[in-house]
C-alpha cells in the first residue's frame, strides 16, 4: 500500500465514490452518452474509486486541482472501458452468428444446456420473453420463421417482400429486442 507524504490527502475515505461518480458521469456525458449500461456505469465508478485508493500517494496539489486528477483518473478508465467494450463488440457479433460446435468431452463448456433438468423449461421462457417484447405480429411472425430456421428467401417469398427488405425487418428486430434486453 502507498501511503502519503506529509500531505493531507483532500477528501475523507467515505466521499471518494461521490468524486468519482461526478467525474464519470461528467466524462460520460460528454464523450459516452447511452454507450454503457446503468450497470457498467456503476462499475466504472467502482473502478475510478479502487484507482483513486490505490494512488492516494501520487496525488500532488501543486500539480493541479483535485478535481482534475480525479477527472483524469475516470477519462482514463472510461476510455479504457469504452475500447475494450468496442473491441468485444465485434467479437461478440460474430459469435452471435456462429453456430457452435458442441464440445466432444463429458463435461464441455458448451454442453451446460443439453444436460440441465430445466433446459426445455428455460427455453420456452428465453423464446417467450422475445415474443412478449415484438409489439407487431409483422415482428412475430418473422420470429418465428427465424426459430423455425428459414433463411431470408425463404421469409421474403412468403412475406412478399425482397430479401432485402427481409434483412432490414431481422436487423430492427434485433436492434428492439437488444434495446428491451
Amino acid at each position: 500500500m502507498t501511503y502519503m507524504k506529509n500531505i493531507a490527502f483532500p477528501i475523507k475515505a467515505d466521499q471518494f465514490r461521490t468524486y468519482a461518480q461526478k467525474a464519470v458521469q461528467c466524462f460520460l456525458h460528454k464523450q459516452f452518452p447511452k454507450y454503457f449500461t446503468v450497470e457498467e456505469q456503476e462499475d466504472l465508478v467502482s473502478e475510478v474509486v479502487l484507482r483513486m485508493w490505490r494512488s492516494m500517494g501520487t496525488y500532488d496539489p501543486s500539480k493541479g486541482a483535485f478535481s482534475t486528477w480525479v477527472g483524469t483518473i475516470a477519462r482514463n478508465v472510461v476510455r479504457t472501458e469504452a475500447q475494450a467494450k468496442y473491441n468485444h463488440a465485434d467479437i461478440s457479433g460474430w459469435l452471435e452468428e456462429q453456430e457452435l460446435p458442441l464440445d466432444e468431452s463429458q463435461y464441455g463448456l458448451y454442453r451446460g444446456m443439453e444436460m440441465s433438468a430445466d433446459r426445455e423449461l428455460m427455453e420456452e421462457e428465453l423464446v417467450e420473453g422475445y415474443f412478449s417484447k415484438l409489439n407487431t405480429e409483422r415482428d412475430r411472425r418473422f420470429l418465428a420463421w427465424k426459430l423455425d430456421g428459414l433463411d431470408a428467401s425463404e421469409m421474403a417469398q412468403r412475406e412478399g417482400i425482397s430479401v432485402e427488405n427481409v434483412h432490414t425487418v431481422l436487423c430492427r428486430m434485433k436492434q428492439r429486442l437488444n434495446r428491451a434486453a
